[in-house]
């Protein structure tokens, strides 16, 4: 995803969920999706273990989603 396609989209606002390994959700609004896929890239790079889930929402829907496991994260959506 680019930031010329997000903004041929109109650049709608989405939502990073993190979820930590005790169930604990932190919803984080996001200017758009391209906003929301770098901060998610980098919450799973800095989660030092405390994150279990991380997912890009917009407009409803899914529009990324990865889980960690054993051999790192994995993308799932």
């Amino acid at each position: 995803m680019s930031a010329h396609n997000d903004a041929g989209r109109g650049a709608r606002p989405a939502r990073l969920v993190l979820i930590e390994q005790s169930g604990a959700k932190h919803d984080i609004l996001q200017p758009s999706t391209v906003e929301a896929m770098i901060e998610a890239e980098h919450a799973m790079h800095c989660s030092s273990g405390q994150l279990r889930q991380v997912k890009v929402i917009s407009m409803h829907t899914a529009v990324a989603r990865w889980k960690a496991g054993e051999q790192g994260w994995r993308r799932v959506a």
